[in-house]
């Protein structure tokens, strides 16, 4: 039973869970309670209780080693190493010259110094590698990417992704309730296409997804691009759809061996089961 739903149950369970311990914060806030559940709580129980317990669940230990395998899968070319540690500071200081050019206010180094970074980093990387990477991307992509193309797939991924945070624009301290929803929203959306254009290009590789959404949160923090001022908030946004715009070619057909990049569905007793997107059709990855 689990089995043929586990996309629902995990999304149900990646849903609630977090949600409660926000929603906790959010009644807090309200004066409805005098306590909450540490935030920190949505991604380390939340998150892996979907992510890891869905897939014990729904395939037992051969579900949870393969997501552990995606974790550590880190011989993937060298090029996507870049890709994911480049790309997203790019953006951000064309986005802070683009800014300043324009008369728009900056705050490079404001929230984040250049010494704080690379422990920032390492931190994110942490935390993203065992909590959302593992689910957004470990756990639903593959699975996704076996009932649809990969762009519908990462777009569903990413406005789906978005939605969840939606707690967090309640949240009074939290970074979400400086923002506007809607330019989040297109943002997150730009990055789930990216990263899961990385994705597909390292045979499904979890850790490269995390490098890249950390580095994408530290070059955010770092370069002020999305907390300075509005104009240069909308300005990030729009190059980062500009470079999922770009990529979307790339991520259209799926790789040739598309081993670790679609999770076959249960087989239906007495059905052929169909062709995944993709299968079959000879690419060859941007970047080698």
């Amino acid at each position: 039973m689990i089995r043929s739903h586990q996309l629902t149950v995990f999304f149900v369970l990646a849903f609630l869970l977090p949600w409660i311990v926000w929603g906790s914060s959010i009644a807090r806030d309200q004066g409805w309670i005098t306590w909450h559940i540490p935030q920190a709580l949505a991604f380390w129980l939340g998150l892996t209780i979907a992510t890891f317990g869905t897939a014990a669940l729904a395939e037992g230990w051969p579900g949870v080693k393969d997501l552990l395998a995606r974790m550590v899968r880190a011989r993937v070319g060298v090029p996507w190493y870049a890709a994911a540690l480049l790309l997203t500071p790019a953006l951000a200081m064309l986005a802070v010259v683009l800014g300043a050019a324009l008369g728009l206010a900056t705050a490079v180094g404001a929230e984040v110094s250049a010494a704080d970074g690379p422990v920032l980093l390492l931190v994110s990387l942490w935390l993203f590698l065992l909590t959302e990477e593992t689910a957004w991307r470990g756990f639903a992509l593959p699975r996704l990417q076996a009932r649809m193309p990969p762009v519908p797939a990462a777009l569903l991924l990413g406005l789906l992704w978005g939605l969840w945070h939606i707690p967090l624009f309640l949240i009074a301290d939290s970074f979400q309730s400086s923002i506007p929803f809607a330019g989040f929203l297109l943002s997150i959306l730009a990055t789930s296409v990216l990263t899961s254009w990385i994705f597909n290009h390292t045979r499904g590789s979890v850790l490269l997804a995390a490098v890249f959404h950390a580095t994408t949160d530290v070059a955010i923090a770092y370069s002020g691009v999305m907390s300075a001022s509005t104009g240069l908030f909308w300005l990030m946004v729009a190059l980062q759809c500009l470079a999922a715009a770009a990529v979307i070619p790339a991520l259209r057909t799926l790789p040739a061996t598309t081993t670790g990049l679609i999770h076959p569905e249960p087989p239906n007793q007495g059905a052929v089961e169909p062709t995944p997107p993709g299968v079959g059709t000879s690419t060859t990855p941007a970047g080698g």
